[in-house]
């Protein structure tokens, strides 16, 4: 090999390393820039709750540093004390304890995936912040409340959806708290799956597209589809009237894939 060769390889070489050096920093600085910035959001709706004086009985506790109650799924209002002057886009909290899920809940219907690459403080992100389909109602609410989050490769936002897909991790882990302004509440996990998005295959599962149940009929089929679907049997069933939500983000094992965990309120 000439001198000359020698030169260029060892050239190129150098500028690659330096290239992947440049992003990992890079990634690793937002990774730590996004911890940061949901931390920020949680201390400073635990200062609002504060603030509100409310009694210890009553009172939300901060839900990035704490525990999230019983998990009574009660009627319980906070609305005054579960509110950021900072963004009147957020609806809600959601939480799983044992997973990095744990995080504010944006809803903005005229704007449907704003959320996707903005975070809390409408800040341009590739994390994003969790939002809620732009045609469910955490309110009233709808028959299933459909939240959407990024797989993002450092653990957060949605990523640790994946665990689910061990049913060991779920014998463990079988409750996701969803909170909105003025009522808490559990959930109980009911099906884990994976399916392609495709809009052209009829034949494809678009759990997006049920918010509402038409009638008891329509209601059932959703559920015993993501039952049949789900990588294993939870146990848990759901009749129509009961409220459901939906966690979706991507995954990698098909085609422009989605992983989806079901949960019914208790």
């Amino acid at each position: 090999m000439s001198k000359k060769i020698l030169i260029i390889l060892i050239a190129v070489l150098v500028a690659v390393c330096g290239v992947s050096t440049y992003f990992h920093i890079r990634n690793r600085t937002e990774s730590e820039e996004n911890k940061k910035t949901y931390e920020t959001v949680a201390e400073e709706i635990s200062a609002t709750e504060d603030s509100t004086a409310a009694p210890t009985s009553e009172a939300a506790v901060n839900p990035y540093t704490a525990g999230m109650g019983n998990g009574s799924g009660g009627s319980q209002s906070y609305t005054n004390t579960m509110t950021s002057a900072q963004n009147s886009d957020m609806v809600g909290w959601i939480k799983i304890d044992g997973t990095n899920i744990n995080y504010p809940v944006m809803h903005t219907p005229n704007e449907p995936d704003y959320y996707l690459n903005h975070d809390f403080y409408k800040n341009q992100s590739v994390y994003g912040c969790p939002y809620v389909q732009a045609n469910c109602d955490v309110n009233t609410p709808s028959d299933n409340v459909i939240i959407y989050a990024h797989h993002m490769n450092d653990g957060s936002m949605f990523a640790n959806l994946e665990l689910f897909r061990s049913k060991d991790f779920w014998k463990s882990h079988k409750k996701i708290s969803f909170d909105t302004l003025d009522k808490k509440a559990s959930y109980d996990i009911l099906a884990v799956f994976a399916v392609p998005v495709d809009e052209s295959d009829k034949n494809t599962f678009k759990f997006y597209e049920f918010v509402n149940a038409y009638d008891p009929d329509h209601y059932v089929k959703f559920v015993s589809r993501c039952k049949a679907l789900s990588f294993y049997d939870t146990g848990v069933s759901a009749k129509y009237g009961d409220n459901l939500l939906t966690l979706s983000t991507c995954e990698y094992t098909h085609n422009n894939g989605r992983l989806v965990v079901v949960a019914k309120r208790k």
